[in-house]
């Protein structure tokens, strides 16, 4: 059997013999190369200078921060794979989609020119930011792709078929720990490209319209990487509880048919035989009404709240600090 091809970013960053960080750290170093020479023949200023740094930076946190994702997608596959009643879904859900990835990355390159023309600049100067600026949204496109597209793939695999034990989520954790990591990822990098931006920038219609995109898909992945497991726990509960009460059903049915019996009185030994099945059924259907649902406990859920007003507390300071300046 073929290998899955491999997803675009995965071949890029598999041909370079060099660990996650150190990539990273190579992007980042060759991407602020040219800025010196050119703060030397166009001076924009410190502050000018600085705001060219947001797209090298940004780049080299995306593909620092790949490796992590990739483990952790690996992780929730390989979890779901002796629960998965259709194993090769799980295999086409590590390969590649070249037409997806070229169209994420046409429409990184269309938001990079969007804005980069929306920034005064001229010379070297502007084919700087525009370089760079592609090279950041196209990366951060071919992301939110690939997240989007594991999302889809996750349903898939959930709508074939999965062997869910009600009350024993932890084979699941890997896969709420993926949503997370995708999640504070998108938010992480959000935050740190506020650290660059000026309050005119700030202001403008393509920074409002982007950092609203890039926090909503944030959340929205995290939840829809998790909605499709929670509807198969919904369904798995709801079989349980019509299992339990189809048999609460017949000894309910059991003991009323015992004392419609005239002048038969059940001893102690027999209303004990009688009465137990409901309690025991009873109780069992308590226990299955209270059993979560979601593929992942409150802390997780607490932090990706947090995660999500994280760039809007940093959006108001940055505003607040640069108004009052």
């Amino acid at each position: 059997m073929n290998a899955p091809r491999q997803p675009l970013v995965n071949h890029l960053v598999g041909a370079v013999p060099l660990p996650p960080w150190a990539l990273a750290l190579a992007a980042a170093v060759l991407l602020l190369l040219p800025l010196p020479l050119i703060g030397a023949l166009q001076d924009p200023g410190v502050t000018g200078l600085w705001r060219l740094a947001m797209a090298p930076i940004v780049v080299a946190y995306v593909l620092g921060m790949h490796a992590l994702l990739q483990q952790r997608w690996r992780q929730a596959i390989e979890a779901l794979r002796p629960l998965s009643r259709q194993p090769d879904l799980l295999d086409q859900a590590l390969g590649a989609h070249r037409l997806g990835e070229a169209i994420a990355l046409l429409c990184g390159t269309a938001i990079a020119v969007w804005i980069g023309e929306s920034i005064q600049g001229t010379g070297w100067l502007q084919a700087y930011r525009l370089a760079t600026y592609i090279a950041m949204f196209g990366l951060l496109g071919l992301s939110v792709f690939e997240g989007l597209r594991r999302t889809r793939h996750l349903k898939r695999i959930v709508a074939a078929g999965l062997a869910l034990d009600l009350f024993d989520r932890q084979p699941l954790t890997p896969l709420a720990r993926f949503g997370q990591s995708l999640s504070l990822t998108f938010v992480g990098g959000t935050c740190l490209s506020l650290v660059f931006q000026s309050v005119a920038s700030l202001y403008s219609l393509q920074s409002l319209v982007i950092y609203a995109i890039f926090t909503a898909v944030a959340l929205t992945l995290f939840f829809s990487s998790t909605w499709s497991i929670h509807v198969a726990l919904v369904a798995a509960q709801e079989e349980e509880l019509a299992r339990v009460r189809r048999h609460w059903a017949e000894a309910r049915d059991a003991l009323r048919r015992r004392l419609a019996q005239p002048g038969a009185v059940p001893g102690p030994d027999e209303a004990a035989k009688l009465y137990e099945p409901l309690t025991v059924f009873g109780t069992y259907e308590r226990q299955v009404l209270e059993a979560s649902t979601w593929p992942f406990n409150p802390k997780i859920v607490k932090q990706v709240a947090a995660s999500g007003v994280a760039p809007v507390l940093i959006y108001g300071i940055r505003l607040a600090i640069g108004l009052s300046g």
